[in-house]
């Protein structure tokens, strides 16, 4: 029988192929051609976790979903065709190409060439001529402890000593060799005037000592200013070299991002397309089931048809019989009851051996009649309910009775 929608309450072929179908995919019902709440609870679950819509129904799009995942076992009972649905195309699968997996090495290979953090050559002699202006001491000039002073300072003592004598010599000698208060005088001013020249050349020596002071921290300063200017070069080449790295990176990722995109958009179209030539195939599988249960039901019919009109030929005999054995007029009237309960009791011996359907669905396809009430409208039915006793069997009995003889 063709696959057709079905959902609680239905029964047949059909619930017995997607019973097997689910059981296949790990569900464990027992195939008994009923649509019970745990084929409904299982046929949820299957809808829930293959991303269709969870309704218990089973259509087109769950029935597909079933064929495409490979359920072969979808064979209907006492069908000779049925053997369930595969789509031999193979599904496309994505799969890099040999372009993407040559860009994702460039990636990789520019990550793993990261510049390595900046490092100073200058910072530790920057450091060192910065701690030794910060930690240099005032100035302070001690004429006792300047070698040149003491140098000048022996000199022109020597030399005020010798002016001072030479002076004195020459003014005792003006006075007939004898020395005086005066010549003492001008020898101590020949003294004097040398000492005060040594005043004047410590003050030089202070100035220059202060000179030389101020020239040192000036080359100082001058040492941390230019260093720090070629500190400052190398720092802006390794910012370049940062900014060339992280640019080629940019370009690098931008690359693959654009031919990923392509390749799998491609990808996309190509599984749509699979998709769509599967769906058609499964159309045209649908279409074929269909035909076959339409021939299914016609040779049935036919079969039905042979049958009952060999039950009536057989009935017609029979009466010819009876009429043929009734013909005498001695017949009496308990012949005649005799006869009819003979023929009730055929008739009764007769459906002991009839099935008859359990539910409405069941009715319309052995019968092929679907005028008759359904179970909701029989029970929404004051006068069918009395009449059958609320006993919807009953009414389907009848109603088989009715149309199969």
């Amino acid at each position: 029988m063709a696959v057709k929608t079905i959902s609680y309450g239905s029964s047949g072929g059909d619930v017995k192929k997607l019973q097997e179908a689910l059981n296949s995919k790990g569900y464990s019902l027992t195939v008994d051609g009923k649509f019970g709440a745990k084929t409904q609870a299982a046929v949820r679950d299957y809808q829930k976790k293959n991303g269709l819509g969870v309704d218990g129904i089973v259509g087109k799009q769950t029935w597909s979903s079933l064929g495409d995942l490979g359920s072969s076992s979808n064979q209907s009972s006492g069908s000779s065709a049925s053997k369930g649905f595969s789509y031999k195309a193979d599904k496309p699968e994505y799969a890099k190409s040999s372009n993407i997996i040559n860009a994702e090495n460039k990636l990789s290979q520019w990550e793993n060439a990261k510049p390595s953090e900046y490092s100073s050559k200058y910072s530790d002699k920057i450091d060192e001529i910065l701690g030794a202006i910060l930690d240099r001491e005032a100035f302070d000039y001690k004429l006792s402890g300047d070698p040149l002073y003491e140098q000048y300072k022996e000199l022109y003592v020597n030399n005020g000593k010798k002016a001072m004598m030479d002076t004195m010599g020459k003014s005792t000698a003006l006075t007939g060799g004898y020395a005086n208060s005066y010549a003492q005088s001008v020898g101590n001013e020949a003294y004097n005037e040398y000492l005060s020249q040594l005043d004047e050349i410590a003050l030089d020596l202070r100035d220059r000592a202060y000179e030389e002071y101020m020239d040192t921290t000036d080359k100082l300063i001058d040492d941390v200013t230019l260093l720090r200017s070629l500190d400052g070069d190398d720092y802006d080449k390794y910012l370049d070299e940062l900014e060339r790295y992280y640019n080629d990176g940019d370009y690098l990722l931008q690359k693959l991002s654009h031919m990923t995109d392509s390749e799998f958009e491609l990808f996309s179209q190509q599984l749509e397309s699979w998709e769509n030539d599967r769906d058609f195939a499964f159309g045209e599988y649908q279409d074929s089931l269909d035909r076959q249960e339409f021939q299914e039901e016609m040779d049935f019919k036919e079969s039905e048809a042979l049958r009952d009109q060999s039950n009536r030929d057989r009935e017609y005999t029979l009466a010819l019989q009876k009429a043929s054995s009734s013909s005498a007029k001695g017949n009496s009237d308990d012949e005649k009851e005799k006869d009819e309960d003979t023929e009730e009791k055929e008739k009764g011996e007769d459906r002991k051996y009839i099935i008859y359907p359990k539910t409405y669905t069941e009715f319309c396809e052995r019968t092929g009649v679907s005028t008759i009430l359904t179970n909701e409208e029989f029970k929404s039915s004051k006068e069918y309910m009395k009449k059958y006793d609320e006993n919807y069997q009953k009414y389907l009995m009848e109603m088989y009775n009715r149309f199969m003889g």
